[in-house]
């Protein structure tokens, strides 16, 4: 097992992930730019995407060759076979919850990454995050003392959410245990395995509906929507919440302000 992160990006190229429909990605190129600034171990990034047409054929090919000079980033093909649409509903096997397909091929998306990769840490993260300051000095050490970190915690479900996620990979080797969408919904196995094996977990402060609201005064980014995640008092992430169903004005709020917050930094 080698001595860095693999962050592990789901990603949807298109809006709700419909043919036809504008492009997304700008919110995985800001998330990289992202990363590469604030993120101060080894890391490798593995972009995970469905390829279920012709168009999102087209799109995964456009997006690897725009990485091909980068040697850290891997673009990959999920495992998911599954041609449904995204808003298509399913449920889950063990608590028969009606969730979006798309958790389930979300799910699938991250499994894909997690066994292409073998680096000591594991971080499955949604794409319309943005990291907003230094975080492995300060969220490496937790993955020490639990057995994982979550960016939120979602209380009607009792499950750690995964929009950022991480743990030391040779902990949930030991037991064989893959996340995925089988209770409440993706990674919810995760906590409820945690939680029966009385396994310490961390949810980071964050402002949230289901954190502290009255944090939202303290966010860095101008923006109408979205939450934002602490860690030693310290914020180092943002995340925009169902980034891929933002309409045109929403989502280029999101790129203006990102950008703009980047440059600065």
């Amino acid at each position: 097992m080698k001595d860095y992160i693999d962050i592990i990006i789901t990603v949807l190229l298109t809006k709700e992930g419909q043919p036809g429909s504008p492009r997304r990605d700008g919110y995985l190129k800001l998330l990289i730019q992202s990363i590469d600034k604030f993120t101060n171990y080894p890391y490798k990034i593995h972009i995970v995407t469905d390829v279920r047409n012709e168009e999102e054929e087209r799109l995964f090919v456009e997006l690897k060759d725009s990485f091909k000079n980068r040697d850290d980033i891997f673009v990959l093909k999920s495992i998911n076979t599954n041609k449904e649409l995204n808003h298509v509903w399913v449920h889950t096997k063990i608590d028969n919850r009606r969730v979006g397909v798309s958790s389930i091929n979300k799910s699938l998306a991250y499994e894909t990454g997690i066994r292409n990769t073998s680096g000591k840490y594991v971080c499955l993260m949604d794409y319309d995050c943005v990291f907003l300051n230094n975080w492995t000095e300060h969220i490496l050490p937790l993955t020490d003392s639990n057995f994982f970190v979550s960016a939120m915690w979602r209380d009607d479900l009792k499950i750690a959410r995964d929009q950022f996620f991480i743990y030391e990979r040779s902990k949930f080797d030991e037991v064989n245990l893959m996340p995925d969408c089988s209770i409440g919904d993706t990674s919810g196995n995760v906590t409820h395995f945690a939680v029966q094996n009385s396994l310490g977990f961390y949810i980071c402060k964050n402002s949230s509906n289901w954190g502290d609201e009255s944090l939202r005064k303290h966010h860095l980014l101008n923006l109408e929507k979205g939450e934002q995640i602490w860690v030693n008092s310290i914020p180092f992430l943002y995340h925009y919440n169902r980034g891929s169903s933002k309409d045109d004005y929403l989502f280029n709020c999101w790129l203006e302000e990102v950008e703009k917050y980047l440059g600065d930094k």
